[in-house]
């Protein structure tokens, strides 16, 4: 099966439609990406198309889902326990705190977002944290530590949640929560591990010039740029660094903030790392060897 090498895999809106693309590619392996896009969106979008190229044995497989559509969320996750050839779900924003899953994990403790499914040996759908374990590696073996660094963290949602969770164990010298939704709770709970605030604008920080780093993980869903390129305006340091996490090689304020002597990366490193991660437990269950992380980098920049 080689049909989606080289075009886009379609992109399915109800359950029946990937029943049919089950039956007609049965010798495969799916992982289903649960998502909720515009047509423009879906058409940027580079996992569908990387993913697509590691195996003619693996289809990786968009499914588009309105926000609180939980009859179709819960027939995916039943049709994902009872399909052996579906052996991950990857899940992103609005999906990753949804009901459904909070019920269907209700015996567990689990974190307020979770980003994917991975089947256990007993073909049931297991919790697997990708996004917190990919960027602290990244940002610790490509860029520098978080130790007695000032930490922003821009939207605390399906990427930042897990994020800075990870980034509080590393003795940060304090770590500012920025978002529009109340995050009062989250940052009760991460202050047991050290300084933490919560902010629901940019524009209400107090900083010190040197040493911040400033993540922006509300790309994707969407930010008004405009607070945080004046934070990049007036913090214009060699010492700090400037992350966007969208997945892209070129992203503008990312430019700008190296305009503006800040150390600047998009999410492309991360992005890597963190679709390498879930594709090497989807071949360990699927008995498919995986490119080399090398290789899969090179797929994801042909992508973007």
């Amino acid at each position: 099966m080689k049909d989606f090498f080289d075009s886009k895999v379609p992109i399915c809106t109800n359950v029946s439609q990937v029943k049919e693309l089950l039956n007609k590619y049965s010798d495969c392996n799916f992982c289903l990406y649960l998502a909720y896009k515009s047509e423009e969106d879906w058409d940027k979008s580079t996992s569908r198309v990387y993913m697509n190229k590691v195996s003619d044995k693996l289809i990786y497989l968009p499914i588009n889902i309105e926000k609180e559509d939980y009859k179709s969320i819960e027939e995916v996750y039943v049709l994902s326990e009872a399909t052996n050839q579906i052996v991950a779900i990857n899940q992103t924003q609005p999906h990753k705190s949804n009901k459904v899953l909070r019920e269907w994990f209700k015996d567990q403790d689990i974190p307020q977002n979770v980003d994917s499914l991975v089947k256990d040996q007993n073909g049931k759908l297991q919790l697997f944290d990708l996004n917190g374990p990919a960027f602290v590696g990244w940002f610790k073996d490509e860029v520098a530590g978080f130790n007695n660094k000032q930490i922003i963290v821009l939207g605390v949602g399906g990427v930042g949640e897990p994020i800075a969770r990870k980034i509080i164990l590393d003795n940060p010298e304090v770590m500012y929560l920025i978002d529009i939704v109340p995050k009062e709770e989250l940052c009760k709970e991460l202050s047991e591990y050290g300084k933490v605030d919560y902010y629901s604008s940019l524009n209400q920080l107090q900083l010190n010039k040197e040493e911040i780093i400033f993540i922006n993980c509300a790309g994707k869903e969407g930010v008004d740029e405009t607070g945080a390129i004046e934070l990049l305006e007036e913090h214009d340091s060699k010492g700090n660094i400037f992350v966007d996490l969208r997945p892209h090689l070129n992203i503008d304020i990312v430019e700008k903030a190296k305009s503006l002597n800040w150390e600047s990366y998009t999410g492309f490193g991360m992005n890597a790392r963190t679709d390498y991660a879930l594709l090497s437990k989807i071949c360990e269950v699927s008995n498919i060897v995986p490119p080399s992380f090398d290789e899969f980098k090179k797929m994801v920049a042909d992508a973007s």
